[in-house]
């Protein structure tokens, strides 16, 4: 399929990290209390010793919403996989999946930040540095790579020159000739 659109490099290595990323995240949660400080499974997730202190609903077996959070990171690391499929298969389809599963992970972070930031319930005790450091940066990455890669994805999901654009109107005429 000649002239499909498909997603530049650095969006796709974008698809492949997060899709890692995600699955590590993801089965962090998963396996508590195995991966926790201390947990027999704990050393895959060494760094997250750092990152529970900071956002201590990790640590709260009892957070309904972080085990949910991280569920929807399996659906979008499926989706991320199905995307990287498609683009290497040329699918048409590609462009619009990879801009709605990126609007997935913006918003899932979003939402995920606010619900930090309104509430001191698991972040009590953290320093300016940690809060900083461990939280903001780490998730404002999540926050702002999503909306670049809309941003390009964005330009991608409607037709661009002047041949394509007469060719829809053009097949726009004919449908309301044909009705």
């Amino acid at each position: 399929m000649e002239g499909v659109l498909q997603m530049p490099g650095w969006i796709l290595i974008w698809f492949y990290s997060t899709a890692a990323i995600c699955t590590w995240d993801a089965s962090f949660i998963v396996f508590r209390p195995h991966s926790l400080p201390g947990g027999r499974l704990a050393y895959i997730w060494y760094l997250y010793k750092h990152y529970v202190t900071v956002d201590q609903r990790y640590a709260d077996l009892k957070d309904d919403f972080v085990f949910a959070q991280s569920l929807l990171n399996y659906v979008e690391v499926v989706l991320n996989i199905i995307a990287i499929i498609m683009h290497y298969r040329k699918s048409r389809h590609t462009v619009p999946l990879a801009f709605t599963v990126t609007v997935m992970t913006f918003w899932k972070t979003v939402l995920y930040f606010l619900m930090y930031l309104v509430s001191d319930t698991y972040r009590k005790n953290n320093t300016m540095v940690e809060h900083i450091f461990l939280f903001v940066i780490p998730n404002g990455f999540w926050i702002v790579v999503p909306f670049l890669v809309m941003i390009k994805l964005w330009g991608c999901l409607l037709p661009r020159g002047e041949d394509e654009v007469r060719g829809l109107a053009n097949t726009r005429k004919r449908k309301t000739k044909a009705s």
